[in-house]
């Protein structure tokens, strides 16, 4: 599921790249992972919640198809993201990036208020 349309950013640091979560990850998969993660994360933005699903039959191969990659290898690099580099995090059910779901809830809140700001303005007798 994917939200309603609405311009799809996210504040993104310059130096990402340089964080120790990513350094460790690019080790092990290198500017290919680096990719996938990133594309992962826009996924994510475009997502229900912020989340990507995980338990459906057919849900690894359609990630896999967005990214260009193996289902399996997709697999194998989206675990080693939650339990090795701490880059996302997983119920069973669903997979996230906590950084990201921070930054939404911050510009999900800001979007809310300007909302009722301009509801009140606009509702006024």
């Amino acid at each position: 599921m994917t939200k309603k349309q609405e311009p799809y950013w996210f504040k993104h640091a310059g130096n990402a790249r340089r964080d120790q979560k990513t350094i460790t990850m690019r080790t092990v998969y290198g500017a290919e992972g680096y990719g996938w993660y990133w594309m992962l994360v826009e996924m994510m933005r475009e997502a229900e919640e912020y989340k990507l699903r995980l338990t459906g039959k057919y849900d690894m191969q359609g990630l896999a198809k967005e990214l260009d990659t193996d289902p399996d290898r997709l697999k194998e690099f989206i675990a080693d993201c939650v339990k090795e580099f701490g880059l996302f995090e997983s119920d069973g059910q669903t997979f996230w990036s906590p950084r990201l779901m921070d930054k939404m809830k911050s510009y999900d809140d800001l979007v809310e208020k300007k909302r009722e700001a301009a509801n009140a303005r606009w509702n006024r007798d």
